[in-house]
């Protein structure tokens, strides 16, 4: 495994040492109940494997996300027999293709044991490719497809899906060749029906060399989470296997993973895995983790007495077979609520409040988390068509989406033009974040908007509210004339104070991207805005220790910023950045100490007029705040 991987294991362990781990503690007593079993036997037909340790006992589970959990004996080596088999068949698949592959080997549980010489009385095909007869005409088409770079090749693909280079050893390789006469015999015999349709020794030598290549109990845990990631491995980010070849691996391991125990093992222990005579045993629970465990001792079967115990009792005592998963309802669903239970950060004049107030409820907002896959998909469209005949607009929030399956897309992708068609504005928020939405084909994405925000979303929202139902007289906004505007906070002003105090202020004009006052500014200004549109924005870190610059609010005409600087003469705290080209009314502390010195009136009924705004933005905030924490 390459350095900088083992170094984060490490900073995992020592995180692991300040505070006890659930799972940590679990695989410690799954050891402890069966480090005393004494059945089984050591594999002897294989005279090196005879040596093997009966009491070498190790457990190890790797998850989706990147994690170890490990305890015994997870670093020794041993070799990793038939476990190469779904691995073998994989890089088959992978060469050459599934028609191919379909008209060598068949996919049917034997039901015999795994060195039984069952084949197909009629076409010669072996039953599946988890049995030696199958697993040795996989071998066969690897080495036609690259007589000569086929073991390099083997090595290379394996080292993808451990994350480190292994070896082939020498010793148990030699072994299995000088007394691996069935093995032999199978080989001619498939060469007899023409599923090796060359000389059977190179296939029957790369066959030997694959059983032989030395794994650690950690290797194969790491391989297990590879196929649980869709072929992805998690810890390297490499990508051997495709997720349709995963597929059809996983589900042979499922029915023929364990030798003509298989089906009890199904029915027991409902996990898909693979065993081999070294006492290796891989399981997988897909989408989740790799579980691995190594214990020579074997049964009548040739699977792994402790480890088929481990497996067992993973899936009995924490449920982990893949037919014991819980019902969870509208899980897709994260939050679902009307558009006047949140407002976007864009303050409004109050013309615009009076137009937007009736109408919010035409906005639908949807948080959809977790996979669309069908069970999603379902959930999701279930929830759309109970949407109200009121609502004009689905603001649908992709953000806890993890993945949209490519073969589940065309369905979110049908239901959304469904909606549409019916006359509902749909606006996609935070869809960028869908790892699969740049794979995905979706038609609907030419006709709808997507926003990298929650918060343009409202804001865009609000804007077809307004643009459907606000008077031709209000299209305009606020501002805009020569005059400070009669609306907004300003409103309480009488005329004559208004006239007095637009004398002491001086428009300034911004283009878009001006920064209209930096953090750390002194606070001697007071901005109204005429025209165009402005964001405070703030750098926020995140729990990922990167910094990101956040819209806290914006403004547009009628509406004022930098009051609390300018009250509390105070430093900046945010930077404020024209976001369109505007104007501003800007009064500068020099005049208003002169305004308050000539006409103190004037002064009283600003700061008056400030406090209520103030208020009033304030009393709005912590409204949004308390509905965040609900909604």
């Amino acid at each position: 495994m390459p350095d900088h991987l083992r170094d984060d294991d490490r900073l995992r362990h020592q995180d692991a040492d300040r505070h006890a781990n659930v799972i940590q503690e679990l695989l410690g007593e799954l050891h402890a109940s069966f480090s005393g079993v004494r059945e089984g036997r050591v594999a002897d037909y294989i005279p090196e494997l005879a040596k093997a340790c009966p009491d070498d006992f190790g457990i190890v589970i790797a998850t989706s996300g990147g994690r170890i959990y490990e305890i015994g004996d997870t670093r020794k080596e041993f070799t990793i027999q038939s476990i190469s088999k779904p691995f073998i068949y994989a890089l088959a698949l992978k060469t050459l293709s599934f028609d191919f592959m379909a008209s060598k080997i068949d996919v049917e549980p034997s039901g015999e044991a795994f060195n039984a010489i069952s084949l197909d009385p009629d076409s010669g095909k072996p039953r599946n490719p988890m049995i030696n007869a199958g697993a040795i005409a996989a071998s066969a088409q690897i080495c036609d497809a690259d007589p000569g770079g086929a073991v390099e090749l083997l090595l290379e693909y394996f080292e993808e899906l451990a994350g480190r280079r292994l070896t082939i050893n020498e010793d148990v390789y030699r072994s299995e060749k000088e007394t691996g006469h069935r093995n032999r015999a199978i080989g001619h015999l498939l060469r007899n029906f023409n599923i090796i349709e060359s000389d059977p020794e190179p296939a029957l030598d790369l066959y030997f060399q694959q059983c032989a290549i030395s794994v650690t109990c950690r290797d194969l845990a790491v391989m297990a989470a590879t196929l649980a990631c869709q072929g992805r491995n998690p810890f390297t980010g490499g990508h051997p296997l495709s997720y349709d070849i995963t597929v059809r691996v996983l589900a042979l391991m499922g029915t023929c993973g364990m030798y003509d125990f298989a089906g009890q093992w199904l029915h027991d222990v409902g996990i898909p895995a693979k065993s081999g005579v070294a006492g290796g045993v891989m399981a997988v629970i897909p989408g989740r983790l790799g579980i691995a465990t190594y214990s020579p001792p074997l049964d009548n079967f040739g699977n792994s007495v402790r480890g088929v115990a481990v497996c067992r009792q993973l899936s009995v005592g924490v449920g982990l077979s893949l037919f014991n998963q819980y019902y969870q309802a509208d899980a897709t669903i994260r939050r679902s609520y009307q558009g006047s239970q949140r407002k976007s950060r864009r303050w409004r004049s109050d013309r615009e409040l009076e137009v937007l107030a009736p109408h919010r409820d035409e906005v639908r907002i949807i948080h959809v988390q977790g996979v669309l896959d069908f069970g999603g998909i379902e959930q999701l469209a279930s929830e759309l068509v109970r949407l109200s005949n009121d609502v004009r607009i689905l603001i649908l929030d992709l953000a806890h989406v993890t993945e949209c399956p490519m073969e589940s897309s065309d369905l979110l992708d049908r239901q959304l033009c469904s909606i549409e068609d019916d006359g509902v504005e749909i606006l996609l928020s935070r869809a960028g974040r869908l790892p699969l939405v740049s794979k995905t084909d979706w038609s609907i994405t030419d006709r709808i908007d997507a926003y990298e925000h929650l918060d343009s979303a409202l804001e865009a929202a609000e804007e077809l509210l307004l643009s459907w139902y606000r008077p031709q007289a209000v299209a305009g906004g606020s501002g805009g004339g020569p005059d400070l505007p009669e609306q907004g906070f300003l409103a309480p002003l009488s005329e004559e104070h208004r006239r007095l105090l637009a004398e002491c202020m001086v428009r300034r004009a911004f283009v878009a991207g001006d920064f209209v006052i930096r953090r750390g500014d002194p606070g001697d200004e007071l901005f109204l805005v005429r025209s165009g549109s402005f964001d405070i924005a703030l750098d926020i870190k995140t729990g990922d220790g990167h910094c990101h610059s956040t819209r806290l609010a914006t403004f547009g005409p009628g509406l004022c910023f930098g009051e609390i600087g300018f009250v509390a003469q105070t430093p900046r705290t945010a930077d404020i950045i024209a976001t369109q080209p505007g104007e501003c009314w800007v009064l500068h502390r020099s005049d208003f100490e002169a305004l308050s010195a000539s006409h103190p009136d004037v002064v009283i009924a600003l700061l008056k007029a400030l406090t209520c705004d103030i208020g009033a933005k304030l009393s709005q905030t912590s409204v949004q705040l308390t509905l965040m924490e609900h909604y």
